[in-house]
């Protein structure tokens, strides 16, 4: 049975390269046959947004996009998501706009590891 990485990121996509940091792991743990969940919290959450055209710097949006595609279960928090004023229907393809008690506790229940990426 695989194990389970779930990676909890904090920071947005713009304020620094965590964001890209937590794609980055997460592609590096499915290589070496983990399961991963990640799961946007606060400002986190803005990775999540699609449509982000950033000039100099990685697109997140993409690579999260891509790790979906990959296998990664990325959820964002709905509140924290609603509170920047996002909606329903502006996430990332492959991503769930859910809750801390229903998706977090769910993934950390599931995981063998978890990594938190924040400042």
């Amino acid at each position: 049975m695989a194990k389970t990485l779930t990676i909890l990121w904090r920071t947005g996509s713009m304020m620094a390269m965590d964001a890209n940091v937590a794609a980055k792991l997460a592609k590096a743990a499915l290589e070496k046959g983990y399961k991963v969940n990640m799961f946007g919290y606060g400002e986190g959450v803005t990775a999540a947004k699609k449509g982000q055209k950033p000039k100099r710097f990685p697109n997140v949006g993409e690579e999260l996009e891509a790790a979906c595609k990959e296998g990664v279960s990325i959820a964002v928090c709905e509140t924290c998501y609603a509170a920047r004023g996002f909606e329903r229907g502006e996430e990332i393809s492959g991503a769930k706009v859910g809750s801390l008690t229903n998706d977090l506790f769910r993934f950390l229940s599931e995981s063998d590891r978890l990594v938190t990426i924040a400042r």
